[in-house]
Protein backbone atom coordinates (compact mmCIF):
# COMPACT_ATOMS: atom_id res chain seq x y z
CA UNK A 1 0.00 0.00 0.00
CA UNK A 2 1.30 3.25 -1.10
CA UNK A 3 2.04 6.29 1.88
CA UNK A 4 0.14 9.11 1.11
CA UNK A 5 1.15 12.81 1.61
CA UNK A 6 -1.03 16.25 1.74
CA UNK A 7 -0.06 19.78 1.92
CA UNK A 8 -2.63 22.09 4.12
CA UNK A 9 -2.17 25.54 4.55
CA UNK A 10 1.84 25.20 3.47
CA UNK A 11 2.07 22.33 5.79
CA UNK A 12 2.97 18.97 4.60
CA UNK A 13 1.26 15.85 6.32
CA UNK A 14 2.43 12.37 6.43
CA UNK A 15 2.69 9.36 5.50
CA UNK A 16 -1.00 8.32 5.84
CA UNK A 17 -2.60 5.92 4.46
CA UNK A 18 -5.35 6.04 1.76
CA UNK A 19 -8.12 5.34 3.95
CA UNK A 20 -7.17 7.73 5.92
CA UNK A 21 -6.74 10.10 3.39
CA UNK A 22 -10.42 9.57 2.73
CA UNK A 23 -11.16 10.09 6.22
CA UNK A 24 -9.93 13.58 6.04
CA UNK A 25 -11.67 14.25 2.67
CA UNK A 26 -15.07 13.16 4.57
CA UNK A 27 -14.70 14.86 7.41
CA UNK A 28 -14.25 18.18 5.83
CA UNK A 29 -10.52 18.67 6.60
CA UNK A 30 -9.23 18.19 2.96
CA UNK A 31 -10.04 21.08 1.16
CA UNK A 32 -10.84 19.63 -2.81
CA UNK A 33 -9.10 22.83 -4.25
CA UNK A 34 -6.62 24.51 -2.23
CA UNK A 35 -5.09 21.75 -0.61
CA UNK A 36 -2.48 19.23 -2.62
CA UNK A 37 -1.67 15.76 -2.26
CA UNK A 38 1.06 12.87 -3.46
CA UNK A 39 2.27 9.23 -3.58
CA UNK A 40 5.16 7.63 -4.82
CA UNK A 41 3.36 6.45 -8.28
CA UNK A 42 2.38 10.59 -9.03
CA UNK A 43 4.98 12.80 -10.90
CA UNK A 44 3.44 16.03 -9.06
CA UNK A 45 1.48 16.98 -6.44
CA UNK A 46 -3.01 17.60 -7.20
CA UNK A 47 -5.16 19.33 -5.94
CA UNK A 48 -6.89 16.68 -3.44
CA UNK A 49 -10.27 17.11 -5.57
CA UNK A 50 -8.33 15.61 -8.71
CA UNK A 51 -7.64 12.13 -7.49
CA UNK A 52 -10.08 9.48 -8.05
CA UNK A 53 -11.71 8.20 -5.08
CA UNK A 54 -11.01 10.63 -2.68
CA UNK A 55 -14.05 12.45 -2.71
CA UNK A 56 -16.29 10.02 -4.20
CA UNK A 57 -18.94 9.31 -1.18
CA UNK A 58 -19.76 6.34 -3.24
CA UNK A 59 -16.71 4.76 -2.79
CA UNK A 60 -16.71 0.88 -1.74
CA UNK A 61 -13.78 1.20 0.32
CA UNK A 62 -14.87 3.96 2.47
CA UNK A 63 -18.51 3.48 2.94
CA UNK A 64 -18.41 1.11 5.82
CA UNK A 65 -16.58 4.00 7.90
CA UNK A 66 -18.08 6.45 10.17
CA UNK A 67 -17.25 9.33 8.02
CA UNK A 68 -19.75 8.10 6.14
CA UNK A 69 -22.62 9.17 8.86
CA UNK A 70 -23.82 12.72 9.21
CA UNK A 71 -22.59 14.01 12.92
CA UNK A 72 -25.48 14.60 15.13
CA UNK A 73 -25.64 18.25 16.86
CA UNK A 74 -23.72 18.27 19.92
CA UNK A 75 -25.21 17.06 22.97
CA UNK A 76 -28.66 15.97 20.78
CA UNK A 77 -28.67 12.38 21.70
CA UNK A 78 -27.59 12.10 25.69
CA UNK A 79 -24.61 9.76 26.49
CA UNK A 80 -25.66 6.09 27.21
CA UNK A 81 -22.60 5.43 30.13
CA UNK A 82 -23.69 2.05 30.85
CA UNK A 83 -24.01 1.24 26.41
CA UNK A 84 -20.36 2.41 26.50
CA UNK A 85 -19.30 0.48 29.14
CA UNK A 86 -20.82 -2.44 27.22
CA UNK A 87 -19.55 -1.90 24.21
CA UNK A 88 -15.90 -1.47 25.49
CA UNK A 89 -16.09 -4.80 27.34
CA UNK A 90 -17.49 -6.86 24.02
CA UNK A 91 -14.67 -4.52 22.04
CA UNK A 92 -11.88 -5.55 24.23
CA UNK A 93 -13.13 -9.74 23.90
CA UNK A 94 -13.49 -9.65 20.29
CA UNK A 95 -9.72 -8.15 19.51
CA UNK A 96 -7.93 -8.96 23.02
CA UNK A 97 -5.04 -10.97 20.81
CA UNK A 98 -4.01 -7.70 18.48
CA UNK A 99 -4.84 -5.21 22.04
CA UNK A 100 -2.55 -7.51 24.13
CA UNK A 101 0.20 -6.57 21.69
CA UNK A 102 0.01 -3.45 21.80
CA UNK A 103 -0.09 -3.20 25.68
CA UNK A 104 3.16 -5.44 25.43
CA UNK A 105 4.80 -3.20 22.64
CA UNK A 106 3.54 0.42 24.45
CA UNK A 107 5.29 -1.39 28.02
CA UNK A 108 8.44 -2.87 26.53
CA UNK A 109 8.76 0.56 24.63
CA UNK A 110 8.53 2.63 27.99
CA UNK A 111 10.75 0.19 30.06
CA UNK A 112 13.32 -0.06 27.09
CA UNK A 113 13.17 4.25 27.13
CA UNK A 114 13.45 4.82 30.66
CA UNK A 115 16.79 2.03 30.65
CA UNK A 116 18.02 4.54 27.67
CA UNK A 117 17.41 7.95 29.13
CA UNK A 118 18.81 6.45 32.78
CA UNK A 119 21.88 5.46 31.25
CA UNK A 120 22.37 8.63 29.67
CA UNK A 121 21.67 10.19 32.81
CA UNK A 122 24.56 8.09 34.07
CA UNK A 123 26.58 9.19 31.76
CA UNK A 124 26.33 12.76 31.95
CA UNK A 125 26.75 12.64 35.54
CA UNK A 126 23.33 13.85 35.81
CA UNK A 127 22.04 11.56 38.33
CA UNK A 128 24.53 12.60 40.78
CA UNK A 129 22.08 16.06 40.57
CA UNK A 130 18.83 14.57 40.95
CA UNK A 131 18.29 10.92 41.81
CA UNK A 132 14.96 10.44 39.91
CA UNK A 133 16.23 11.30 36.49
CA UNK A 134 17.27 15.02 35.14
CA UNK A 135 14.84 17.20 34.06
CA UNK A 136 15.77 15.91 30.26
CA UNK A 137 14.90 13.03 31.29
CA UNK A 138 11.60 13.73 32.68
CA UNK A 139 10.72 15.23 29.39
CA UNK A 140 12.35 12.67 27.00
CA UNK A 141 9.50 10.17 29.28
CA UNK A 142 6.89 12.74 28.78
CA UNK A 143 7.46 13.20 25.08
CA UNK A 144 7.64 10.01 24.57
CA UNK A 145 4.24 9.29 26.40
CA UNK A 146 2.61 11.24 24.58
CA UNK A 147 3.75 10.03 20.89
CA UNK A 148 2.99 6.55 22.02
CA UNK A 149 -0.41 7.77 23.09
CA UNK A 150 -1.44 9.51 19.81
CA UNK A 151 -0.62 5.73 18.07
CA UNK A 152 -2.67 4.26 20.90
CA UNK A 153 -5.61 6.63 19.96
CA UNK A 154 -5.36 6.25 16.48
CA UNK A 155 -5.61 2.43 17.20
CA UNK A 156 -8.39 2.71 19.68
CA UNK A 157 -10.58 4.73 17.32
CA UNK A 158 -9.76 2.37 14.40
CA UNK A 159 -11.01 -0.75 16.91
CA UNK A 160 -13.80 1.69 17.96
CA UNK A 161 -14.91 1.59 14.13
CA UNK A 162 -14.11 -1.50 12.63
CA UNK A 163 -10.89 -0.61 11.10
CA UNK A 164 -7.91 -2.54 10.14
CA UNK A 165 -5.72 -2.26 13.49
CA UNK A 166 -2.10 -3.24 13.50
CA UNK A 167 0.80 -2.25 16.24
CA UNK A 168 2.62 -0.43 14.06
CA UNK A 169 0.30 2.06 14.30
CA UNK A 170 1.74 3.39 17.53
CA UNK A 171 3.92 5.40 15.39
CA UNK A 172 2.08 6.62 12.24
CA UNK A 173 0.99 10.09 13.93
CA UNK A 174 3.93 11.67 14.53
CA UNK A 175 3.24 14.10 12.47
CA UNK A 176 1.01 15.43 15.02
CA UNK A 177 3.26 15.33 17.90
CA UNK A 178 4.10 18.90 18.18
CA UNK A 179 0.37 19.93 18.20
CA UNK A 180 -0.39 17.32 20.83
CA UNK A 181 2.52 18.55 23.31
CA UNK A 182 1.49 22.08 22.82
CA UNK A 183 -1.98 21.55 23.63
CA UNK A 184 -1.19 18.96 26.54
CA UNK A 185 1.32 21.62 28.16
CA UNK A 186 -1.87 24.16 27.49
CA UNK A 187 -4.41 21.36 28.87
CA UNK A 188 -2.24 20.64 32.04
CA UNK A 189 -2.11 24.70 33.08
CA UNK A 190 -5.80 25.28 32.33
CA UNK A 191 -6.94 22.14 34.45
CA UNK A 192 -4.14 22.46 36.98
CA UNK A 193 -5.12 26.28 37.54
CA UNK A 194 -8.97 25.16 37.62
CA UNK A 195 -8.14 22.79 40.61
CA UNK A 196 -6.58 25.22 42.74
CA UNK A 197 -9.73 27.52 42.25
CA UNK A 198 -11.81 25.05 44.40
CA UNK A 199 -11.12 21.80 42.27
CA UNK A 200 -14.71 22.46 40.46
CA UNK A 201 -13.71 24.33 37.81
CA UNK A 202 -10.51 22.34 37.33
CA UNK A 203 -13.07 19.09 36.52
CA UNK A 204 -15.33 21.29 34.55
CA UNK A 205 -12.48 22.30 32.14
CA UNK A 206 -11.25 18.64 31.83
CA UNK A 207 -14.81 17.27 30.93
CA UNK A 208 -15.17 20.11 28.55
CA UNK A 209 -11.92 19.97 26.80
CA UNK A 210 -10.89 16.16 27.82
CA UNK A 211 -11.27 15.72 24.14
CA UNK A 212 -8.79 17.29 22.62
CA UNK A 213 -6.06 14.56 22.00
CA UNK A 214 -8.70 12.44 20.31
CA UNK A 215 -9.81 15.66 18.31
CA UNK A 216 -6.25 15.75 17.18
CA UNK A 217 -5.75 12.14 15.90
CA UNK A 218 -9.06 11.65 14.43
CA UNK A 219 -9.76 14.73 12.47
CA UNK A 220 -6.32 16.60 11.99
CA UNK A 221 -7.13 19.55 13.66
CA UNK A 222 -4.93 22.14 15.20
CA UNK A 223 -4.73 23.36 19.10
CA UNK A 224 -6.82 26.06 19.33
CA UNK A 225 -9.34 23.75 16.91
CA UNK A 226 -9.30 20.55 18.68
CA UNK A 227 -9.83 22.41 22.17
CA UNK A 228 -13.13 24.20 20.23
CA UNK A 229 -14.46 20.68 18.87
CA UNK A 230 -14.22 19.09 22.27
CA UNK A 231 -15.91 21.73 23.74
CA UNK A 232 -18.63 21.47 20.63
CA UNK A 233 -19.37 17.74 21.03
CA UNK A 234 -19.33 17.52 24.96
CA UNK A 235 -22.14 20.07 24.92
CA UNK A 236 -24.75 18.35 27.03
CA UNK A 237 -23.04 15.28 28.32
CA UNK A 238 -20.16 16.73 30.35
CA UNK A 239 -22.07 15.40 33.36
CA UNK A 240 -22.36 12.35 32.29
CA UNK A 241 -18.82 12.02 30.56
CA UNK A 242 -17.73 12.14 34.66
CA UNK A 243 -20.66 9.31 35.59
CA UNK A 244 -18.42 7.18 32.74
CA UNK A 245 -15.21 8.28 34.95
CA UNK A 246 -16.61 7.27 38.44
CA UNK A 247 -17.58 3.75 36.95
CA UNK A 248 -14.13 3.25 35.11
CA UNK A 249 -13.25 3.19 39.38
CA UNK A 250 -14.85 -0.09 40.54
CA UNK A 251 -13.75 -1.80 36.44
CA UNK A 252 -10.28 -0.99 37.49
CA UNK A 253 -10.32 -1.92 41.55
CA UNK A 254 -11.97 -5.17 39.89
CA UNK A 255 -9.55 -6.01 37.25
CA UNK A 256 -6.37 -4.58 40.45
CA UNK A 257 -7.94 -7.70 42.99
CA UNK A 258 -8.27 -10.54 40.30
CA UNK A 259 -4.32 -10.28 41.57
CA UNK A 260 -3.61 -7.56 39.25
CA UNK A 261 -3.63 -9.57 36.24
CA UNK A 262 -7.28 -8.88 35.48
CA UNK A 263 -6.13 -5.26 34.37
CA UNK A 264 -4.67 -6.71 31.59
CA UNK A 265 -8.29 -6.78 30.24
CA UNK A 266 -9.84 -3.82 32.86
CA UNK A 267 -7.43 -1.30 31.33
CA UNK A 268 -8.67 -1.92 27.64
CA UNK A 269 -12.20 -1.39 28.79
CA UNK A 270 -11.84 1.97 30.05
CA UNK A 271 -10.17 2.85 27.61
CA UNK A 272 -11.85 1.61 24.67
CA UNK A 273 -15.17 3.14 26.45
CA UNK A 274 -14.09 6.37 26.66
CA UNK A 275 -13.32 5.84 22.57
CA UNK A 276 -16.77 4.86 22.73
CA UNK A 277 -18.06 7.64 24.18
CA UNK A 278 -16.23 10.26 21.46
CA UNK A 279 -17.67 8.31 18.84
CA UNK A 280 -21.43 8.63 20.52
CA UNK A 281 -20.97 12.37 21.32
CA UNK A 282 -19.75 12.37 17.25
CA UNK A 283 -22.40 10.11 15.43
CA UNK A 284 -24.95 8.77 18.58
CA UNK A 285 -26.01 5.58 19.30
CA UNK A 286 -24.78 4.17 16.36
CA UNK A 287 -21.23 4.30 18.00
CA UNK A 288 -22.49 1.06 19.65
CA UNK A 289 -23.48 -0.62 16.41
CA UNK A 290 -21.28 -3.15 14.49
Amino acid sequence: MNDWYYARGGQQNGPISFEHLVDLARNGTLDPAKDLVWTATMKDWLPAGQVPGLFDHSSAEASNTESSLTEIIPGSEPLDVMACIKRGFELTKRHFGVIFLVILAYVGIGIAARLIFGVMDNVLGLHKIQQNGSALNILATQFLSIFLGLGLTRIGLNLVSGKEVKVGMLFGESNKLLRAIGATILFGLMVGFGLILLIVPGIYLALRYGQYIKAIVDRDLGIAEAFAYSSSITANNRLRLFGLGLLDIPIFLAGLVACGVGLIFAIPVIWLSSLVAYRWMQYGRRAVQD
